[in-house]
């Protein structure tokens, strides 16, 4: 019985427990920012930064000839600020809508980013159509060393999404201020001396940083729902800035948890053969969880009457 109990432990630490702490470091990493992305309206922004960055990532590798994560990084980024810049281009010279030249801008270089995939030299590069979509991490797992340091069998991506992490706060703590400002009224942050352009392209790194280093593990489809989806969750039931996004990593984290549960035994408990994506499954959670929080929400106001 001792013997099974460990077993099942070591299962756990060295499968289980890295693919949800990189999920879990993903959520607080693009959920903190997307709470300010969404004060601003603006969740299409993240939607475009995360499909934009595919070429951008391909094209760093092609640079570099091998899997560098600075190259690769400093390609996504430039590539999301490129892909604002453009649709900013394309509102003007078109009078189309906001969103509309976003769409235009992100799918041509989501689009972009696919055809580079081909290339004999990306090739090698460690992305796919279906990584692309849905991540990787189920390929996620500890490494103990014979001799040494657990500290050394972790995978990269965790370190990468750990320090996206703690930056994502960090801003976030250090212009708390300055970014309710111009989310809630940015003409008047502008007399305060605020200045909103300056910050907003330092959000916009930001947010490009978080999403490239969520990208390779979870994927868009999961990048875009930790973007939107928690800040939406918490949006009826918070009355401060400071509830909302506590609300928001609690059940992002709450969902995060539940859909890997889902995805990891499920189809063992069911008695199918059928596998089941863990990125996929938490977005699906996030984003039914939306509808169902506003419902929640009219339900209590509707009792309380």
């Amino acid at each position: 019985m001792n013997d099974l109990a460990a077993g099942t432990m070591r299962s756990f630490l060295v499968f289980d427990l890295p693919v949800l702490v990189a999920a879990l470091l993903a959520l607080i990493a693009c959920g903190t920012l997307g709470n300010w992305i969404v004060l601003r309206k603006e969740s299409m922004t993240g939607d475009a930064i995360a499909h934009a960055v595919l070429p951008g990532l391909v094209a760093g590798f092609l640079v570099a000839g091998r899997h560098s994560i600075i190259a690769m990084f400093v390609g996504a980024a430039i590539a999301g600020v490129a892909t604002i810049l453009i649709a900013n281009w394309v509102r003007r010279r078109t009078k189309l809508e906001s969103g509309a030249a976003l769409g235009i801008v992100f799918t041509a270089f989501f689009a972009l980013g696919v055809a580079l995939l081909e290339f004999e030299g990306a090739r090698q590069v460690d992305l796919d159509p279906g990584c692309v979509l849905f991540g990787a991490l189920e390929t996620l797992f500890l490494i103990v060393p014979a001799n040494g340091s657990w500290i050394e069998g972790v995978p990269r991506e965790i370190w990468t999404l750990a320090a996206a992490a703690v930056i994502a706060i960090s801003f976030s703590i250090a212009f708390a201020k300055e970014l309710a400002a111009i989310a809630f009224d940015r003409e008047h942050a502008q007399i305060a001396g605020v200045s909103p352009r300056w910050l907003e392209q330092l959000m916009l790194f930001v947010t490009s940083m978080a999403i490239v280093a969520s990208f390779e593990a979870v994927g868009s489809v999961l990048v875009i729902a930790l973007l939107a989806c928690p800040s939406l969750i918490a949006a009826p039931h918070a009355s401060s800035l400071r509830s909302r996004f506590t609300i928001s990593l609690v059940a992002g984290c709450v969902l995060t948890g539940c859909g890997y549960l889902l995805a990891a035994y499920a189809p063992a408990v069911f008695h199918t053969s059928t596998a089941l994506n863990s990125a996929g499954m938490i977005a699906v959670l996030l984003s039914a969880a939306v509808p169902l929080s506003f419902a929640l929400r009219a339900l209590l106001n509707r009792r309380s009457a």
